[in-house]
């Protein structure tokens, strides 16, 4: 018997263990095949993961194996072949082909007999499913890590903070401390576009933690992590942590109100804090008015607008208007377009739509898995008609079984995710009483927002803004044009 023995370790540390080392693994199988007389024509290993096929050694030994110069193959324990059931059966029906049999030392199975064969696949689904569980434990120990304020993440920690194992939490570093807070200042404060930060830190030779050049990616994962101010988030969750803050929550949530307004990290190195800047013109020429700080005539006005001086060829005269008497007016038209009784159905209708719009595929899917669930029904009744038959024999019963109950629970558990879902969708209070009463608080909604808030909102909703000397004339959506005596 031309024997071929395969040794595996999961990783350069555990090939030192007494229990799993290489040399152990080999000593045994040689041993085995002295007992049984059997040559060793070769020692196959791994140093790598049992979840990854694309080992060397174990690609060495399907090679030898298809091409027909091994009797039998000899592993240690079968999770030392392979944690993947898949890729076990793959090498099972492989050896079939070929005639030749898998030895497993520890579990004692030899697949020369139909019951050694049968055994083999149960010990190869408990191989996967002892993987499956390190893996959900390995998660479950993350979020309990994180729920208990401990920090989840590499051991190098990030910018601002060195990873203590000692102490089991980060330990600020005070320069790297200091260039995250010069960040969230000069995008909060100063209101910097993140692209004028990087070409600050990298022009004035501020380092990075790994010691490369500055980029957006990086600033923008700075601006965004609640590490800074004392948490952890893990899987969209956020935790208190145990680890000191190095920047106050005051100027990290000033940040996060910067970027919950735009629909990404700002690029431009100013954003215009005037609420019409750019969106008012001239109503006799056409042209922008601008922002302008200052007081022409009068104190007592936050800034006023200003139109061009007067061109050549006999244009409009420059004339001011206060800002906040212009803006008052804007924002009582955007009250009224809010208020109004066409908004309201507007609102409603879309939200018909838009349930409408999620519910649809959800029912069409559902209808698709109960129909799977009624045929799957016939699918176990014909496998088990066939083993009556004696058309197959337990173990391909077994395995066609096996696949069809996991697929079964898998569409049971997609149809309850499926019902959820549409249970909330269904469950939406969509009315036009409720869509104007929600509407109805715009005042407040209002006073609560940020000026870039302000402005986003403004902008979509004032469709005509016309600055006249003594009138202004403003035309919001889903209401008239109004002419306003200023």
């Amino acid at each position: 018997m031309q024997a071929f023995v395969y040794c595996r370790v999961s990783s350069e540390e555990q090939a030192n263990d007494n229990h799993y080392s290489l040399e152990n693994q080999e000593k045994r199988g040689r041993d085995y095949c002295k007992s049984k007389g059997w040559r060793v024509a070769d020692i196959r290993k791994d140093v790598a993961s049992g979840k990854d096929a694309n080992r060397d050694g174990f690609q060495e030994l399907t090679k030898t194996v298809s091409s027909g110069k091994a009797d039998v193959v000899i592993v240690y324990r079968l999770d030392r072949l392979s944690r993947n059931v898949r890729d076990i059966y793959d090498f099972l029906d492989l050896i079939a082909k070929q005639d030749v049999a898998l030895v497993s030392l520890c579990e004692s199975l030899d697949t020369t007999t139909a019951m050694g064969r049968a055994m083999l696949g149960v010990m190869a689904v408990f191989a996967q499913l002892t993987r499956e569980m390190i893996a959900e434990n390995v998660k479950d120990g993350l979020m309990r890590r994180a729920q208990a304020g401990l920090y989840v993440g590499n051991r190098q920690g990030p910018m601002g903070y060195v990873y203590s194992p000692e102490q089991k939490t980060l330990i600020p570093v005070e320069q790297e401390a200091e260039s995250v807070r010069r960040i969230f200042e000069l995008f909060a404060e100063r209101k910097w576009g993140v692209e004028k930060i990087v070409g600050f830190l990298n022009g004035t030779g501020v380092p990075t933690k790994t010691g490369a050049s500055w980029h957006k990616t990086i600033v923008a994962r700075i601006l965004r992590n609640p590490i800074y101010v004392g948490k952890i988030r893990w899987h969209d969750e956020v935790f208190e942590a145990s680890h000191q803050a190095i920047v106050s929550t005051e100027l990290f949530q000033a940040a996060q109100k910067i970027i919950a307004s735009r629909s990404t990290l700002p690029g431009r190195s100013h954003q215009s804090q005037h609420l019409l800047s750019g969106l008012a013109e001239c109503g006799k020429c056409g042209k922008r008015l601008v922002a302008h700080y200052g007081t022409p005539r009068k104190g007592g006005e936050r800034y006023v607008f200003y139109f061009h001086k007067p061109s050549l060829n006999g244009g409009c005269r420059s004339f001011y208007r206060s800002a906040d008497k212009l803006e008052a007016i804007v924002v009582d038209q955007i009250r009224k377009a809010a208020e109004s009784d066409l908004l309201s159905q507007i609102a409603t209708d879309q939200l018909h739509e838009q349930t409408e719009t999620q519910s649809a595929p959800l029912r069409s899917r559902r209808e698709t898995i109960l129909s799977e669930l009624v045929a799957m029904k016939d699918k176990f009744n014909t496998w088990a008609d066939r083993l009556d038959r004696a058309l197959i024999d337990e173990e391909q019963f077994t395995q066609q079984n096996r696949r069809l109950m996991q697929h079964k629970r898998n569409l049971q558990d997609e149809l309850a995710q499926i019902e959820l879902q549409l249970s909330e969708c269904e469950n939406v209070e969509v009315s036009f009483e409720a869509a104007r009463k929600a509407l109805q608080g715009f005042p407040r909604m209002w006073d609560a927002l940020e000026i870039e808030e302000r402005r986003e909102l403004v902008r979509l909703l004032v469709e005509k803004l016309e600055v006249h000397r003594d009138h202004l004339v403003v035309k919001v959506a889903f209401l008239d044009g109004q002419c306003v005596p200023l």
